[in-house]
């Protein structure tokens, strides 16, 4: 049985305020916590005044206390901007006050550009290596504070589940020698899915965490209802990829009118056949036979999708159709 998330970034359009931004990912969670969607994860990201998501504990705190029943949490905290210690404490404090609902994805990219990861990249970083850290970060959870002289209360012993994120095979080395659900992010790193499950599942070793594999994998979702809305949210999804991928673009997520757009330039054409993600659009049919083909070719337990639409009507008219789909098997 495949399981359904959301990812979300928090993204901020032209045509609203920050606080509309946050109310909207907030009732997209809502919308979630009232079906059959497994976790809300809230993407760590800096510098961007498209997307909000940087002060993710306070964002996933606030969700929590908006939503009853689905899992809410990191999808991922960025170590390279943390100490173990600190992100102990934080989710050990969220799982408190919301107890079996706090999830923590953990990656090792800095979620920025290099200036930026600059400033906040702490130092002591580089002398650590990514494995000891998560190993200290499943201690601390697991209440084991011997010879600990400092201990991140309330983290200790706060069972909070750990999830590694990863876009290349050694995050997938990572999860596997601990034990730990793998997660890939296929919506911007979609070449190397295959390998990364591949040596993940080949190179695990069963745990009290799990007995078995578990992957999930992150794809972008835009589905309409018609071939109209679908041919139009296929076009704002690639005006949205096309930002991201323009480092200097400062602005704000922006609703293009497609009638009035301009030509993609032959560098714009080749970037979106080169290096978009894995995606999952068009309409109904379209979209299950997508879906279908990733799931036969990776085998996933999860799929984690994110989406960009500005209109909330639509949003949530894609994710459950896609809903439907993934449900369908079940």
């Amino acid at each position: 049985m495949t399981k359904l998330s959301i990812l979300n970034l928090v993204p901020k359009y032209k045509d609203e305020t920050k606080k509309e931004a946050f109310e909207r990912a907030v009732k997209l969670a809502q919308f979630a916590d009232s079906r059959s969607f497994e976790r809300y994860w809230v993407a760590e990201h800096h510098n961007s005044p498209a997307v909000l998501s940087s002060a993710t504990e306070l964002v996933i705190t606030h969700i929590l206390g908006q939503t009853e029943r689905i899992k809410v949490g990191a999808g991922g905290v960025m170590l390279p901007n943390h100490t173990p210690f600190q992100v102990a404490e934080r989710y050990g404090t969220m799982e408190a006050l919301f107890p079996h609902r706090v999830d923590l994805g953990i990656g090792r990219a800095p979620g920025t550009d290099i200036e930026t990861a600059k400033i906040i990249y702490r130092d002591t970083y580089k002398q650590e290596k990514f494995l000891d850290a998560i190993r200290l970060m499943l201690k601390y959870f697991d209440g084991y504070a011997s010879g600990l002289k400092s201990a991140p209360y309330p983290g200790m012993g706060a069972k909070v589940p750990i999830t590694i994120l990863g876009s290349s095979m050694n995050s997938a080395y990572v999860a596997a020698e601990l034990g730990l659900p793998y997660s890939f992010a296929g919506h911007f790193a979609p070449h190397t899915v295959k390998a990364a499950f591949d040596i993940y599942r080949d190179n695990f070793k069963k745990s009290k965490y799990l007995d078995a594999p578990y992957t999930s994998l992150g794809v972008s979702a835009n589905i309409g209802e018609n071939k109209k809305d679908a041919d139009e949210l296929e076009f704002h999804a690639m005006q949205v990829f096309l930002k991201i991928l323009d480092v200097d673009n400062r602005d704000e997520f922006e609703k293009i009118d497609p009638n009035n757009a301009p030509e993609l330039t032959s560098m714009q054409k080749f970037a979106l056949r080169a290096m978009r993600g894995l995606h999952i659009g068009g309409t109904y049919e379209d979209a299950k036979k997508t879906y279908q083909g990733l799931k036969r070719d990776y085998g996933f337990d999860e799929l984690i999708a994110v989406s960009y639409i500005p209109e909330y009507d639509k949003l949530t008219k894609s994710f459950e159709i896609l809903e439907d789909i993934v449900n369908e098997e079940k």
